[in-house]
């Protein structure tokens, strides 16, 4: 979802400004909140019942894993964004080695990543509207695109947000609650943390499910920015700015703040990442017990209409209903979300590119990029990708794969950065040496997928 910008009259200040304290907490879980939203409508909402329709709890063990990790991964993103008051994207040109390798593992796919993710987007919004209303299937995808860069374009879509995030919230709890009443025997999801994977097991509807849960890469990264932008740490410094301050100029006053930012981002990603898991596990349960019984699973034009069947089955009307106006606006304010980070993302990394090539000028300016990226590279490409293929899954997954594949890379970068962080900063050993699993995680599913398509 886009940032939460700092007051207009906010200044400079002299010390990094000291961090919450107890329930004050609770204030700066913004950034949190919005991870969580921005994950909800592919890893979460339309992946995970796909995978519980194909294998039931078979890969719960997949799921833990993934959450755990990915929410250790967010966290030392937030150890940086927060020290330094830079996003993760100015930090991926300090990496030793090859000029900004950092920025082409995560930026020179995204291109591929955010095209694929908003014809996906468009397919599964439009899904939701045609239960409701008369245009078919293609009309509304592609009125969704337009919608979206219109409202991206000309600022106005905080109200779409604000809506997706309340919604989203209360469909957490609905489904949370749903899942309660047809939980399934404790044996059962016991069964599903032994690490195996099924005989029969697509990986082509594996990869994705873990590059998408809890965001990948991109959302990973634009983490880093919401924070920076909602004014932890050491971003209060130099407010409005995304680039890292001199780390070396910081007092002890400093040192000891930032060391309770580093507690506060902690926080905020853990009440995230269990928000997300409980929502997780409710769509495990539900797609296993519900829609694997009915050998059913979102896909095509018929994405909601099946997902409705999640609260439908319990709830009757009224719970379909709900889902499916909880479905057009977490997709609806995906699309918008990704969007706005993608043509961001991607003119900075664009004009890192030209610098590195020897442009110069205003092919180094980031925003001569945006709105061209915006018309053109995700909305015009989109939405004929759309009307020549029309199945939104089908792009989703080649999305979730890329994503997966550039994680081991993002891992790396961030273990890097904050290893060049000041003594007092650093992560201790044993986070250093679960950093260094996850990317041993991701990278076995990414190997294991390219040794099964060459095989």
């Amino acid at each position: 979802m886009s940032s939460e910008a700092p007051p207009a009259d906010a200044q400079s200040v002299e010390f990094v400004p000291p961090p919450p304290q107890g329930l004050a907490v609770l204030r700066w879980i913004g950034p949190g909140i919005i991870w969580m939203v921005s994950a909800i409508a592919t890893g979460e909402l339309l992946f995970t019942p796909r995978i519980a329709s194909l294998y039931g709890y078979t890969l719960l063990w997949v799921m833990v894993g993934a959450i755990f990790l990915k929410a250790l991964i967010a966290r030392e993103i937030g150890r940086y964004a927060t020290v330094t008051g830079g996003s993760l994207v100015y930090g991926l040109r300090e990496l030793p080695g090859p000029r900004n390798w950092g920025l082409w593992v995560l930026v020179a796919p995204g291109f591929f990543v955010a095209i694929f993710s908003i014809v996906g987007l468009a397919g599964a919004t439009s899904s939701a509207i045609i239960l409701a209303l008369p245009g078919g299937f293609l009309f509304w995808g592609v009125v969704a695109v337009v919608a979206s860069v219109a409202l991206v374009y000309f600022g106005r879509y905080n109200a779409v947000e604000k809506a997706a995030m309340v919604i989203s919230v209360a469909t957490t709890i609905a489904l949370i609650f749903t899942a309660s009443a047809v939980f399934p025997p404790v044996n059962d999801l016991l069964a599903g943390l032994l690490p195996t994977l099924p005989s029969e097991v697509d990986l082509s509807e594996v990869l994705p499910w873990v590059g998408l849960m809890m965001s990948g890469a991109a959302g990973l990264t634009w983490y880093s920015h919401w924070l920076v932008a909602r004014g932890f740490g050491a971003s209060a410094l130099t407010p409005g700015s995304d680039e890292p301050s001199d780390v070396t100029q910081y007092g002890n006053t400093d040192i000891v703040r930032l060391r309770g930012w580093i507690r506060t981002v902690s926080v905020v990603t853990s009440i995230a990442t269990i928000a997300i898991f409980a929502l997780l596990l409710a769509l495990m349960v539900l797609g296993t017990e519900l829609l694997q019984p009915l050998g059913l699973m979102p896909e095509g034009d018929a994405i909601t209409e099946v997902l409705s069947l999640l609260l439908g089955e319990v709830w009757g009307p009224v719970g379909a209903w709900g889902l499916v106006l909880a479905a057009f606006f977490s997709f609806w304010s995906t699309i918008i979300a990704s969007l706005d980070g993608w043509h961001r993302l991607l003119g900075e990394g664009t004009a890192f590119f030209a610098e590195q090539f020897g442009a110069t000028g205003r092919w180094r300016d980031p925003t001569a990029y945006r709105r061209p990226y915006l018309l053109i590279l995700l909305g015009a490409v989109p939405v004929t990708l759309f009307v020549i293929n029309p199945e939104p899954v089908f792009f989703l997954i080649l999305a979730g794969i890329i994503e997966v594949m550039q994680l081991p890379g993002l891992v790396l970068a961030v273990i890097f950065l904050n290893q060049r962080l000041p003594q007092a900063f650093r992560p201790g050993r044993m986070t250093v040496a679960l950093m260094v699993v996850a990317g041993v995680f991701f990278a076995a599913f990414a190997a294991y997928y390219v040794a099964m398509q060459l095989a």
